[in-house]
């Protein structure tokens, strides 16, 4: 776990054109009225009346008439003996005839009333295509109201209504705004689907609603993709679009190249950056200080440190955490506390993941005392420990071969209430092994089982070396099968530590060996050092070299 926390913690943007929404970068939320709003309340009073609804109106209105000479009739007139009545009797007296004109003409004004276009505040009529105007708002209102929800239900299935709602909307009204086209893109993103997001993505610039936060939305779901090229092309395209990026954009592009270790890249569009005339901030150095640790490049890493203090911007607890992880990965442990130092003399508080990269630089150089120092601090400054801590103090103690350490670790870990996993009960078992006890091992290995933890190749790698070590080579085959039970293939760690087992086995077990690297060649393992190195000491050195060749493997030669 890299102790970078992502390009993208920024205080939010705001735009200073009303028409588009306000959001945190790459997190698109659509800046709309609340529904207790006027604007939302009264969407539908908006909206333009249905010739259905016209005609139930009227249907109403002729209603009360009728209603009103049915109730005359019963009360005062002679509806019973309609046949032996004139039609002057049965509908009544003059007063009734004006009654029901005066009812009918107040119905028809009624109507003429409500199917009349509304008046504008000043009083003027607005018909025609102001009215138009008005719905369309309306819907367009109704329609970012819809998607933004649907968004919010955070389902796959509901991109694809998000997008039929919108090309039904354009079919009806014509082109939405750009708002509505970043939701749909935003969805796609959301699910990880890169290429239906890039596909939306030239859509949108086919209709021309392609915005610079839509360049982003599509540059952040590249870079969360581990697409950095796909990333740098879109940046490309935006480019040649005669669009100018803003700082997120490049540092989006950066943190992709930053993610895996690509710093040449990285620094290239940092370059690109400043000569565009776009001042960088802290996110865009703490991408570049990440690239540099992903290969431990711990001089290029000061560098860019150096570099963003000269331009005054503040180094987060981020950027320190990203340095100390790249001194960590280099195993220079002394220049890892240098600079966790540092960040506590600047005043800046050290959170759990810098407090895990130092840890972790303690246990490359094979430092349990430090190791144990630091969390202690840890823990004296009120910040919590996690999984990774605890992992890489044990961590620290297999490097040493200090079991029971290890074993203690452990234990204080689950009583801290955290869950466990399989790396950390590995590296248990790891320190077990390397102390020759492989009884502690074993029984580490069945209170994992007893967890409901999942072992990994690794585990049965770790657990299989004191046995190895042994010549109880049973015990490895007996793992060997276990593993495979599981679904799990042997890495080239586990074959050369089953042909150790077979090796230092009395007498050795050379026909065993023969076939162990005959079956693991066969199932697709290509021959490591450490494999050839194991094969040698089992059947020897010449046997080893002619084996391989057979197999297809001349390396020895």
């Amino acid at each position: 776990q890299a102790p970078f926390q992502g390009a993208f913690a920024r205080q939010p943007l705001v735009f200073r054109n009303p028409s588009v929404f306000r959001y945190r970068p790459f997190i698109f939320r659509p800046q709309m009225s609340r529904p207790d709003t006027p604007d939302i309340a009264n969407i539908k009073m908006a909206k333009p009346e249905t010739n259905h609804k016209k005609a139930l109106h009227l249907g109403v209105l002729i209603g009360l008439v009728v209603v009103v000479f049915g109730l005359d009739q019963v009360l005062f007139g002679t509806l019973g003996s309609f046949q032996s009545t004139s039609l002057k009797e049965f509908f009544g007296s003059s007063a009734d005839l004006l009654v029901g004109a005066v009812l009918a003409l107040a119905a028809l004004q009624a109507y003429f009333w409500q199917s009349k276009p509304p008046s504008a505040p000043d009083g003027t009529k607005t018909g025609g295509a102001s009215s138009k105007a008005d719905s369309l708002k309306a819907a367009q209102l109704s329609l970012n109201k819809d998607l933004d929800r649907a968004f919010h239900n955070n389902k796959g299935y509901e991109t694809k209504r998000l997008v039929r709602w919108l090309q039904n909307f354009e079919k009806e009204w014509g082109l939405p705004d750009a708002l509505s086209y970043n939701l749909v893109l935003r969805a796609h993103a959301r699910d990880g689907n890169c290429a239906a997001a890039g596909r939306w993505m030239k859509y949108m610039e086919e209709k021309g609603k392609a915005t610079l936060c839509s360049y982003n939305t599509m540059l952040d779901a590249c870079s969360k993709a581990c697409d950095p090229k796909s990333a740098e092309s879109w940046l490309q395209r935006m480019l040649d679009g005669g669009l100018k990026p803003n700082v997120i954009s490049f540092a989006t592009v950066i943190h992709a190249f930053a993610r895996t270790g690509n710093e040449t890249r990285a620094e290239y569009w940092q370059n690109k950056m400043l000569e565009m005339g776009v001042e960088p901030d802290t996110v865009s150095y703490n991408s570049l200080i990440h690239a540099c640790g992903v290969k431990g490049n711990i001089q290029a890493a000061e560098g860019w440190m150096e570099n963003m203090l000269q331009r005054q911007l503040p180094a987060s607890v981020t950027t320190f955490a990203s340095l100390i992880d790249a001194c960590a990965k280099a195993g220079d442990l002394e220049r890892a506390e240098k600079w966790m130092q540092e960040m506590l003399q600047r005043g800046i508080e050290p959170n759990v993941v810098t407090f895990g990269a130092v840890i972790n630089a303690c246990a490359k150089s094979s430092n349990l005392q430090r190791a144990e120092y630091w969390h202690a601090t840890m823990l004296e400054m009120g910040v919590k420990p996690n999984v990774r801590s605890y992992s890489s103090v044990i961590n620290a103690c297999a490097k040493t071969g200090k079991a029971e350490e290890a074993v203690q670790w452990l234990e204080r870990l689950e009583d801290s209430g955290l869950q466990s996993d399989a790396i950390v009960y590995s590296s248990v078992i790891d320190a077990c092994g390397k102390a020759g006890d492989s009884e502690m091992a074993m029984c580490i290995f069945r209170r994992m089982q007893a967890r409901g933890i999942q072992p990994h190749v690794v585990t049965y790698s770790a657990l299989a070396r004191p046995f190895a070590y042994k010549g109880h080579w049973q015990e490895v085959e007996d793992l060997a099968v276990a593993m495979e039970k599981t679904g799990q293939r042997p890495n080239e760690y586990f074959i050369y530590t089953q042909l150790l087992a077979y090796a230092t086995a009395k007498p050795k077990e050379t026909a065993r060996a023969e076939q162990c690297i005959r079956s693991a060649v066969e199932a697709g393992l290509v021959p490591n050092q450490h494999i050839l190195s194991g094969l040698g000491r089992a059947v020897g050195r010449k046997r080893a070299t002619n084996l391989l060749a057979m197999l297809g493997h001349n390396v020895f030669g």
